[in-house]
């Protein structure tokens, strides 16, 4: 780490480790015995930035002492999202196949292609057409959508990437610049034009700062930052962006500031984005014993088509057996 200038200390004495290594709260959850009196829903957007300080462990003026970042980061570990291991593109395939209406079509196809081989006409090419084309399509089906998936997996790998390798911190009363994945909660960030935001920090100082928020929200227009706290009114809606937070991946366009981490690695809001498009937190979820399973990630169209597709189904077998009883009852091999 190099220094860059020296920040006067406060004139209250620096937190005690046992307070910072303590376990702080991450954002917008419920909070039994906070150091915040009556604070029960933890929203640092709330909160003043003294509270803030003093529920995370740290100091406005001289941050974290290296002991108290080097315990908090031990205890949360690196501020870094998580890659799960990439399925191949061969599994994703196999996984295609997997699925209730392609096992019915395969099934079809089987069926149509066995009763064709033990009929009159065995021995004609085209009797079989209908049987290879049901397998035909089922594999372009299958291999189109597991393409589709493989590249859309990209898009973790590209959250991974919307940060950049060092930032400025306020450490033991010293600005100094340190790597991003170090970066721990009650860090003290030093924010400037150009930068990219490391974790989601509360705002103590902004001076005519402007993010791009594309990241999140996707409106392309800078987003003008503050400090102030505001309180939210009984009934309002929480506001996704507060002004007075900046968030991870975003970039800071205009002006300079600085602010408390509140939420870092995978607790950032960049970080829930991340894990809705990994999906299911269970990574040991197995699908047919050996593939796993990514129905966790599936959104709400494609559970709403399989169950669709899986009822569309059965009700085709249902009117197959009838059609068949009948054939039978009729004494009709080709009903």
């Amino acid at each position: 780490a190099i220094a860059r200038n020296v920040v006067p200390p406060a004139a209250q004495s620096p937190p005690s480790a046992a307070m910072t290594v303590a376990t702080a709260p991450p954002l917008g959850v419920v909070v039994t015995g906070s150091p915040v009196s009556g604070a029960e829903h933890v929203n640092p957007a709330e909160m003043s930035p003294q509270d803030v300080a003093r529920l995370t462990g740290t100091n406005l003026e001289s941050g974290l002492t290296a002991a108290e970042a080097a315990a908090i980061l031990h205890r949360d570990g690196p501020n870094e999202l998580e890659r799960p291991p990439k399925p191949t593109l061969f599994t994703l395939f196999v996984m295609q196949l997997t699925g209730f209406v392609i096992l019915l079509l395969l099934g079809a196809a089987a069926a149509s292609i066995a009763v064709n081989a033990t009929g009159p006409k065995s021995r004609e090419v085209l009797s079989y057409t209908t049987g290879k084309a049901i397998i035909v399509i089922v594999i372009l089906n299958a291999g189109i959508a597991a393409w589709t998936e493989h590249k859309a997996g990209d898009a973790l790998e590209a959250l991974t990437k919307m940060t950049q390798a060092t930032i400025f911190v306020i450490r033991g009363g010293q600005e100094i610049r340190v790597d991003v994945p170090s970066i721990v909660r009650g860090d003290l960030v030093v924010l400037g034009t150009g930068d990219v935001v490391p974790a989601d920090l509360r705002l103590v100082q902004a001076e005519d700062v402007k993010v791009s928020e594309m990241a999140l929200t996707g409106e392309p227009d800078d987003v003008p930052k503050n400090c102030k706290t505001r309180v939210r009114k009984p009934g309002d809606p929480e506001k996704l962006t507060p002004e007075n937070m900046v968030f991870s991946g975003c970039s800071v366009t205009n002006g300079r500031g600085k602010g408390i981490v509140v939420a870092t690695g995978m607790s950032t809001r960049i970080g829930r984005i991340a894990q809705l498009i990994a999906g299911d937190d269970d990574k040991s979820k197995k699908k047919c014993g050996c593939l796993p399973d990514t129905s966790g990630n599936a959104t709400p169209l494609q559970q709403n088509l399989e169950q669709l597709g899986g009822r569309i189904g059965i009700m085709a077998i249902g009117v197959c057996v009838v059609i068949f009883i009948i054939g039978v009852a009729m004494d009709r091999t080709d009903p």
